[in-house]
């Protein structure tokens, strides 16, 4: 998945080290940003404890319950070949198939502006949500049938229902025409239209299906739970004996703005989209004080105050340079040595640009990222209430 601040890497890097010696024993880990899903899959995988990862957004919770949720790996073929052959069968239907395939079937480019108000055209006359709302601009008219059906035709049974939905959301992720995420789409300017239209050339069949083979095979150790909220709350109810995990935003600009195409999937539904990024209202786009500058600071004060009195072992990891939402790795240290004895350690990142243009700026850079091994200074005095 493109996901900014994304620990995969880093679990190879120096993090999966840490995680191991801090995770080694505990009852509990408490992913308290979960985002892609990373640090929950693999803690889960690995250990015993029962991992609970929590984020303010939907399709997060999706991704991490396709694996936390499961003590046994599924059969991704028999998955696949059941959900296929219900959504090949019903994209036929849909009525403007034919449209969509023969403009899928011709050459784009020559008048690439054309090319797209048709594509525009073809999906204002569509029945699904996505079509209707990204279809001729995240997605070409075919990708975004293929994606309303398989969303329609997501299998019913819970654990396979999860994991075929997080298999889904793992394909818009990669064939959404756009920098970097998901914050607005490629326009057809005589830079982003050869990357728009290639975005709009890949296999939504066949990166759902990739996405399954990968999933599908992990599960976790015992069943954790996945939950949408906000990281205190969480945070409120760990103890003695548990890990939490913290990774928290690093942008200005909050979350939701970058995956609102990733959370309409997940939701199934949304509300009228509108400008450049397609954007939903604002009632549908989740805040977080951590991405606000002038509340970064103080909430995360607050988290590390709650972890600490409540005796919780914490991993925090964050990018060593300043950030856009007025931290930097100084400022979380200094926080967190308010409340804990401090163990750091930094390790190679990748930051992301939050839009790189894959020319004269790339979607991620190398950077540092300090990792904080946090046990808490009144650990001893905790009684527990």
């Amino acid at each position: 998945m493109k996901y900014m601040g994304s620990k995969r890497a880093m679990l190879a890097n120096g993090l999966g080290t840490t995680l191991r010696r801090e995770a080694a024993g505990a009852k509990r880990f408490a992913d308290l940003f979960a985002g892609s899903g990373s640090v929950a899959w693999y803690v889960a995988e690995n250990f015993p404890c029962r991992v609970f990862a929590n984020d303010l957004q939907l399709f997060s919770s999706v991704l991490c319950d396709a694996v936390i949720g499961r003590v046994k790996p599924l059969d991704s073929d028999l998955v696949w070949t059941d959900w296929a052959s219900k959504a090949r069968a019903k994209v036929a239907e849909a009525l403007i198939y034919k449209q969509a395939r023969c403009f899928d079937q011709r050459s784009w480019g020559r008048a690439r502006r054309r090319n797209v108000a048709e594509a525009r055209d073809i999906c204002l006359g569509g029945e699904g949500l996505i079509t209707r709302s990204y279809g001729g601009h995240y997605f070409s008219p075919m990708q975004a049938l293929a994606f309303d059906v398989l969303r329609a035709t997501i299998p019913i049974e819970n654990k396979v229902r999860s994991v075929a939905l997080a298999a889904l959301i793992s394909a818009a992720s990669r064939c959404a025409a756009a920098p970097g995420h998901t914050a607005q789409p490629f326009q057809p300017t005589p830079g982003a239209a050869e990357f728009l239209f290639e975005g709009w050339r890949r296999d939504v069949w066949g990166q759902t299906k990739s996405a399954l083979d990968r999933i599908c095979p992990k599960h976790a150790q015992s069943i954790g739970e996945a939950r949408v909220g906000s990281a205190e709350s969480l945070a409120g109810e760990l103890e003695p004996g548990d890990v939490a995990f913290v990774d928290p935003p690093y942008s200005g600009v909050h979350y939701s703005r970058f995956y609102h195409v990733l959370e309409t999937v997940a939701r199934g539904k949304c509300e009228e989209v509108s400008g450049v990024g397609r954007y939903p209202p604002p009632n549908e786009r989740p805040k977080s004080d951590f991405s606000m500058a002038t509340k970064s600071e103080h909430a995360l004060e607050k988290l590390l105050n709650v972890l600490a009195e409540r005796g919780v072992r914490t991993v925090l990891t964050f990018p060593q340079e300043e950030t856009s939402n007025g931290l930097s790795g100084s400022i979380v240290e200094t926080a967190a040595k308010k409340h804990f004895k401090v163990l750091k350690t930094v390790a190679n990142g990748r930051f992301s640009t939050l839009g790189g243009n894959l020319r004269n700026r790339k979607a991620r850079i190398p950077a540092y990222e300090i990792i904080l091994s946090l046990t808490p200074r009144n650990q001893h005095q905790y009684k527990r209430k």
